[in-house]
């Protein structure tokens, strides 16, 4: 049985080699029918019920991406053609060629990020899956406040296993007074000045990175989703969040490992 991964990526290489070809022929009418879709999985006669559900899966792709603006019904060079035919839209023709689809795949950037995060906790996963969902249909308000949301969950779940680690009573009490109840800017405030205390403590790879990954990504995400979920009318760059949900699984592997750390 062919998997659903499986048909998603052989219809994306398709697009790109059709994209292949609209850059050399620039004077030419796309001219790209469903049948091709459905060459890409031949028949086979001893498995027709298996046939059925591929071709079904595949038409719910190609549904998908046009949603998401990466295709259109007709072309480009016919006012009323419609399905089958199909055209790539400019944003499609960016979006096949990049090297890392992930950001444009929900399915299989969340498998991804759950392979290099096995522990990554369900309320993350929650929300950076609406992240990725939201970029893929270009809603990018959306997409960096829950990118955003999914980060400061992380950042909360390392201060707790942090705050629990801390050996000496009073020091912790203090801490968890600090804490206790603010907002997250001010709890990684607090968090920051306590964390380098211990820091010399930790394994090399936790000491080398922890400025990139807490000062530089956090705050950078944080910042965003302030932006975005106040009416300031600052319109985000598709680039930019595209680049924060590419380093979010590096971003939540390193926070991982500090609470796996803590822990």
């Amino acid at each position: 049985m062919t998997t659903r991964e499986e048909i998603r990526n052989k219809i994306f290489e398709h697009f790109k080699q059709q994209i292949e070809w609209i850059k050399a022929n620039p004077g030419r009418t796309q001219q790209f029918q469903m049948g091709s879709i459905y060459a890409l999985f031949p028949y086979d006669p001893d498995h027709n019920a298996e046939h059925n559900g591929t071709l079904s899966i595949a038409r719910e792709i190609i549904q998908e991406l046009i949603t998401a603006g990466y295709l259109y019904p007709g072309t480009s060079g016919d006012q009323n053609s419609s399905y089958p035919w199909l055209t790539i839209t400019s944003h499609g023709q960016d979006a096949f060629l990049e090297e890392d689809w992930l950001p444009y795949d929900p399915e299989g950037y969340l498998k991804a990020l759950k392979s290099k995060v096995p522990t990554i906790d369900d309320i993350t996963l929650t929300y950076i899956s609406e992240a990725v969902t939201a970029y893929h249909r270009r809603q990018l308000l959306s997409a960096t406040i829950t990118i955003g949301v999914a980060s400061e969950n992380l950042m909360l779940l390392l201060i707790e296993a942090y705050t629990n680690w801390i050996q000496d009573a009073t020091r912790k009490a203090k801490f968890h007074k600090k804490v206790e109840g603010r907002f997250i800017s001010t709890q990684y405030k607090e968090f920051k000045k306590e964390f380098i205390l211990d820091l010399k403590t930790l394994p090399n790879e936790l000491q080398s990175d922890w400025e990139t990954y807490l000062d530089g990504i956090f705050n950078f995400v944080r910042l965003n989703r302030n932006d975005a979920g106040h009416p300031t009318g600052k319109q985000f760059d598709a680039k930019v969040v595209y680049a924060n949900l590419q380093v979010f699984a590096e971003y939540a592997q390193f926070i991982s490992k500090l609470i796996q750390h803590f822990k």
